[in-house]
Formats: structure tokens, C-alpha cells, sequence
């Protein structure tokens, strides 16, 4: 729980399934105090249309829950199911309050919580509309509850106008603010961490990878690679063609590995760096191969010059070394693939 919490601060993913889990919990609060309302006073219409707003509930949750925990992050499905979510919320609301004692309704205080999670990805505005969609709904309710409009009820429906207006309104503030911040902070963070160049890791955050990879126990092989006479290339086409080499090649590398399965980073002038999660000797191989393979058949042009390149590795699984003696182990494997004629992968001997 606390870990999810800490995360909620960095990932939109992190807070949405902290709300799934708030619906799950209130659809389980909304049944008890439905039931302990229809015990004092039982109305047929009510118990059916509550059974129909639950099985809907069920349903969609379900359904929303599969979505987020099963497509990719940026999908148009997890946006849709995600994003869509304060739309359901405010519909069930809008059903359950009336169901559930209506303005006096213990349940009231969702629209807030629901205010704030659009406030999430809408920001001001955001929490505006919704503030005044709950105003809304709420105005509706009020109104065909009460018999007779006095002074008193109207300081309460006054004072619930003010309050959900304020929500909607500090609370987009609040959150558009932290929403700055937080970009600004991480537009900071991907710059210290990733190759001008290249865009892939630098080297900076591949020992960070490392090194806490290796400290959690996670279960890795690491990949050195480096392009084959580079300095030919700058010589003969110019350091202009060479960076333009290196970018189209951190290209290849970052479109072959898999982003939950591996990271890419430049490891320092033409060489690479790959580490690759949880996966067989064979795998491994494949996507080695493949990169080596897509490497060697692009085609690179300067001044109506068409050339290639071709890239050595040198492969290896941690066995409990300390990240020097690993990168010294991969390094050194790669420089045997040199050695052995270039354009090859070799890994370390098992056993």
C-alpha cells in the first residue's frame, strides 16, 4: 500500500488503480447503506433499480479493471477506459444519491472525490464543468425533495452549491499546479537521463540501471555492442554522417527491444548498451540477432554515397558480480567478437 501511494505522486497508472480500488470500496459502502435504509423503509422500485445500478456498476468496473491493468500505458483503450472513468462516476451519483436519501444522502460526499479525479486530467476547467454538473444534479434532487423551500433549506442547498464550487475550483488550481510542477520536474530528469543524440539512456543512467538491478537481485543479461571501424566512417563522411549514424542506430536498437522486457543506452561514443529482463538464452540470441541483422542492412547515404555498417556484441547473464566486474566481463566479450572478424555475438561460456 505504501509503495502505491509513493507512486501515486509520480504515475497517472499508480492513481487510477487507487481509484478503482475507492469505487470497488464504495459500491461495497453504497449496498450496506442501501439495505439498511430499505430494511426501515422498503420500496420495490427502489430495490430493483438499485440491483440494475450494482450489476451495471459490476460490470463496467470489471471491465475497466481488466483494461487498466491489461493494455499499455498510452493505449487508446486505457485512455478511454481511464479517462472515462469520472463519466461513470458521475453517473452512478447521480443514480445512487436519489436512492440513497437523496440531498441527506451519506454518500453525498463522493462528488468531491469525484471532482478532484477530474480536476486529474482536466485540470481547472475540468473541475469546473464538473462542479456544476454536481450543482446540477444536485439542484435537481433538491427540488424534487423538498415540499416546501424555507430559509433553512436553502442556507443548506446555498451552502452545498458554494462548497462544490470551491472544490471544483481550488481544486483545479491545486492540481494544475502540482501538474506544472511535476512536468517541469520530470522534463528535468528525462534530460539529465537520456543521450542528446541518440535520445536513448546515457550512460549515467545505465550505471543507476545496473546497480540497482543488481542490488534488488533482478534477474538480467547484459549486452555491450559498439559499431564496427567507426572511425573510418567520421574519416572518410564526416563527424556530421557519423552522429547521424549513431542516431539511426540508437533508432534500430530502441525499436527492437521491448519496452517491459529491456533498456537501451548509449554507452559512451559508438558503443552501446542493452540489458534485457527475465528472459531464456534463446530469446536473447534472437534479439541480438536481430538487432545485428537490421544494423548491417541499413542503408545510409551521404553526398550519393551509399554505405552500411555492422555492429559486434559481446553477451553475458549476472552471476553476482559487482557492476564493474560485469561491464569488464560483457567488454570483454565483445572485444573477442572483434577479434574474431567482427559483425558476430558472442557470449560467455555457461558452466
Amino acid at each position: 500500500m505504501r509503495s502505491l501511494l509513493e507512486g501515486a505522486y509520480k504515475s497517472d497508472h499508480a492513481l487510477e488503480v487507487i481509484f478503482s480500488s475507492l469505487r470497488w470500496f464504495f459500491l461495497v459502502l453504497s449496498i450496506v447503506v442501501f439495505f439498511v435504509q430499505y430494511s426501515a423503509n422498503p420500496i420495490p422500485l427502489k430495490l430493483v433499480l438499485f440491483i440494475s445500478l450494482v450489476v451495471f456498476g459490476v460490470i463496467y468496473m470489471g471491465v475497466s479493471d481488466y483494461y487498466l491493468y491489461k493494455s499499455p500505458e498510452g493505449s487508446k483503450v486505457y485512455s478511454l477506459m481511464t479517462k472515462g472513468g469520472p463519466l461513470f462516476d458521475f453517473i452512478a451519483f447521480s443514480a445512487l444519491v436519489p436512492l440513497t436519501g437523496g440531498t441527506e444522502s451519506p454518500l453525498f460526499p463522493l462528488a468531491y472525490l469525484i471532482i478532484l479525479h477530474v480536476t486529474v486530467y482536466w485540470r481547472f476547467t475540468g473541475g469546473i464543468i464538473a462542479a456544476f454538473l454536481f450543482i446540477l444534479a444536485y439542484s435537481i434532487t433538491f427540488f424534487m425533495q423538498v415540499s416546501e423551500v424555507s430559509l433553512d433549506s436553502l442556507i443548506i442547498y446555498f451552502s452545498q452549491f458554494f462548497f462544490l464550487l470551491l472544490v471544483g475550483g481550488l481544486g483545479g488550481i491545486i492540481v494544475s499546479r502540482e501538474r506544472k510542477h511535476h512536468s517541469e520536474k520530470n522534463l528535468l530528469v528525462e534530460a539529465a537521463s537520456r543521450d542528446y543524440l541518440t535520445n536513448l539512456l546515457n550512460h549515467r543512467s545505465f550505471q543507476e540501471n545496473l546497480r540497482n538491478d543488481l542490488e534488488k537481485g533482478v534477474d538480467f543479461h547484459l549486452a555491450l555492442t559498439d559499431i564496427d571501424k567507426f572511425k573510418l566512417i567520421n574519416d572518410q563522411f564526416g563527424h556530421v554522417m557519423g552522429d547521424k549514424v549513431l542516431r539511426e542506430i540508437g533508432s534500430i536498437i530502441a525499436s527492437i527491444i521491448p519496452g517491459r522486457q529491456g533498456k537501451a543506452f548509449r554507452y559512451g561514443g559508438e558503443e552501446f548498451a542493452i540489458i534485457l529482463y527475465d528472459i531464456d538464452q534463446e530469446a536473447v540470441d534472437k534479439l541480438l540477432v536481430s538487432i545485428k541483422q537490421a544494423v548491417s542492412s541499413h542503408i545510409f547515404t551521404c553526398e550519393g554515397n551509399a554505405f552500411s555498417v555492422t555492429m559486434s556484441f559481446g553477451s553475458c547473464r549476472h552471476s553476482g558480480e559487482s557492476p564493474g566486474q560485469l561491464v569488464k566481463k560483457a567488454d570483454k566479450l565483445l572485444y573477442e567478437a572483434k577479434d574474431k572478424g567482427r559483425n558476430q555475438i558472442v557470449y560467455a561460456s555457461v558452466g
